[in-house]
């Protein structure tokens, strides 16, 4: 259990497999036999601490870290690096799109006049923010535009986030 903790801190990404009721058998049973005795019988069944692992940890595989294109990948590289695209007009754009941003310890923020610095994050992470606004322990089922306007509040930004907080109500 600790080598898959240690491993999991590591990586942004993991694949849970779960595994069929007849194939794990033993685990089945055990989990009925403890939900169907009461509390006395369960006493008698003899209970250890494992303290190493059971299953050698080169059996655990190493996931590799795969940097993920988003709409932040060609502002950020041209804040660090200075690299524009060869077509002029493209490279101008992106000039004074990047002036709307800036770096701190390698995550983009957007600058706003009057607002603090908005956490730019990629539309997978926006879809998990506006579930959680949305529905969330506070959350109230909001219009589209409400939503919208409570997401950089919270601290983040995202390009479309209006239309994406508008199609999210939509479904919702």
């Amino acid at each position: 259990m600790r080598c898959a903790q240690r491993l999991l801190k590591k990586n942004l990404s993991t694949r849970l497999e779960s595994v069929l009721r007849e194939e794990n058998s033993n685990a089945d049973a055990l989990a009925k036999m403890g939900s169907e005795m009461d509390s006395v019988q369960l006493e008698q069944i003899p209970l250890g601490i494992q303290e190493i692992p059971s299953i050698p940890e080169v059996w655990v595989f190493q996931m590799q870290e795969v940097p993920r294109e988003s709409w932040m990948t060609p502002i950020h590289n041209y804040i660090q690096t200075g690299v524009v695209p060869e077509d002029k007009l493209q490279a101008r754009h992106l000039r004074y799109q990047a002036a709307k941003y800036v770096e701190y310890d390698g995550v983009l923020y957007k600058r706003g006049f009057n607002q603090p610095l908005l956490c730019c994050v990629d539309m997978e992470e926006g879809n998990y923010i506006l579930r959680e606004v949305h529905e969330g322990i506070c959350g109230n089922h909001s219009g589209g535009g409400s939503l919208a306007l409570k997401v950089p509040r919270q601290g983040y930004y995202w390009p479309i986030m209006r239309e994406d907080a508008f199609n999210f109500v939509r479904a919702c």
